[in-house]
């Protein structure tokens, strides 16, 4: 059974790497620290954990409750706040970004362990009830991605789509000529869609490599759009191309 990945999201580095001692004496995996939500959202794409114990108290542009609104919009990723603040106003920042749960420091290793386990089961518990309560309102073929849009099911061929845009928990499908909304997140669709012809250039863009026009080190341009590409993602990208 693989290890749980968790990233640690803390800019206080002697408390980091307590935490990391701490994690991996209990059997998880630390892929990363961040000290900032931008070295957050950097290790979240290059590392995919399977869940961050994120700081309130970050330092740099956006605290923890921030990057976690981000994490919510963009990715499928349950996290636990790490604070040492208990204030009501904190706490209730806190609540509207619905963690899978709140550590107040000093917490010890009982509780680490406690908050980790009833976490991963809530977000467990919390899929499947998405699942029963919206069923999936697209599938895939070998060649076609079936959407529903106005109340039919349409059939996109997978080389007619030349890239995808996520936007909050919906997902724009972007063909030559037309743009259809799907109700499912860009991560979603990217488990569904094939590897080697839908990549993840970057956290809110899934292109079809068939279409590239032309590759910059921070973008790509398909059909006139350009499309940013994440720092991590550009040599791999170069590397994919030359596969095909």
């Amino acid at each position: 059974m693989n290890k749980l990945k968790i990233l640690i999201v803390e800019d206080e580095l002697v408390i980091a790497e307590d935490l990391r001692e701490t994690l991996e004496e209990l059997g998880y995996e630390v892929c990363g620290i961040a000290i900032s939500s931008r070295e957050a959202l950097a290790l979240i794409e290059e590392k995919s954990p399977d869940l961050a114990l994120l700081d309130i108290q970050i330092k740099g542009g956006k605290d923890g409750i921030e990057l976690a609104a981000e994490i919510n919009e963009n990715y499928h990723l349950p996290f636990l706040m790490l604070t040492s603040h208990a204030d009501i106003q904190t706490i209730n920042r806190a609540k509207e970004v619905n963690p899978y749960g709140y550590l107040v420091k000093p917490f010890n290793e009982k509780e680490i362990l406690a908050g980790i386990e009833l976490a991963m089961a809530n977000f467990g518990k919390a899929q499947n009830r998405k699942k029963e309560e919206d069923p999936a309102q697209d599938f895939v073929l070998s060649d076609s991605l079936f959407i529903r849009t106005n109340g039919m099911l349409v059939k996109l061929k997978l080389q007619d789509i030349i890239y995808l845009e996520a936007d909050a928990n919906y997902t724009q499908v972007y063909t030559r000529d037309k743009k259809f909304v799907v109700r499912s997140t860009l991560k979603d669709l990217e488990g569904k869609l094939d590897p080697n012809r839908f990549v993840r250039i970057h956290k809110s863009f899934l292109i079809n490599l068939g279409e590239i026009d032309s590759i910059q080190a921070e973008s790509v341009y398909i059909s006139g759009k350009e499309i940013p590409i994440s720092r991590n993602q550009y040599s791999w990208l170069l590397q994919q191309i030359k596969m095909l």
